[in-house]
């Protein structure tokens, strides 16, 4: 009883890894990867697996998630809640992810002012990590209140402290900060750079 447990354990185990994709494109119905959205509006993205038997639209069975709160995502629906650059639509199935990048435009959001603890460029050797801030029109800090987003995190990602980044090796990203306040999004971004 025991072993034909483990033979039908086995044999299950065996086809998830079959049917793992790949890879997943996320695009536009009409093929781009890259979307704008305005503020109350809706675009809809689609997510596409490349298995061993072949491709196969995934969008409704995917998890689907957004780098910002000015953004929500629900079965590749995007819906702008506020002005927003860098944002991330990512879809994942079996632990393979793919992503398209976009825009919220027509926000009426505040805009959020972001302000670092070291000066630009960053230095690598010097300074592995960076903590940012973010204040609002009033000046209020709203640093740990907010979404903190790096537009390339191979170059710049944020740890699980609000505003404190690692840099991870040279180059040039965006940092994003985004907040959600009575359904008004308001955001704020910074190109930064990261030298030896």
């Amino acid at each position: 009883m025991g072993a034909a447990a483990l033979l039908v354990l086995g044999a299950g185990c065996t086809g998830f890894f079959v049917n793992q994709p790949n890879s997943i494109s996320v695009t536009t119905l009409a093929g781009a990867n890259t979307f704008t959205v305005a503020q109350g509006s809706t675009v809809q993205l689609q997510a596409n697996a490349s298995f061993n038997s072949g491709p196969k639209d995934v969008t409704k069975t995917a998890s689907w998630a957004s780098s910002t709160p000015c953004a929500t995502v629900s079965a590749g629906t995007v819906k702008g809640l506020g002005t927003a650059s860098s944002v991330t639509i990512t879809a994942s199935v079996g632990g393979v992810s793919g992503s398209a990048s976009g825009t919220v435009t027509g926000g009426t959001g505040q805009t959020l002012t972001i302000s670092s603890s070291a000066q630009q460029p960053f230095s690598l050797s010097t300074t592995p990590s960076v903590q940012f801030t973010a204040t609002d029109s009033n000046n209020n800090d709203v640093t740990n209140s907010a979404t903190w987003t790096s537009g390339d995190t191979s170059i710049l990602a944020f740890s699980s402290t609000p505003g404190l980044a690692q840099l991870v090796t040279t180059g040039t990203t965006s940092v994003t900060a985004s907040i959600t306040s009575s359904g008004t999004c308001s955001s704020g971004s910074e190109t930064v750079t990261i030298d030896q």
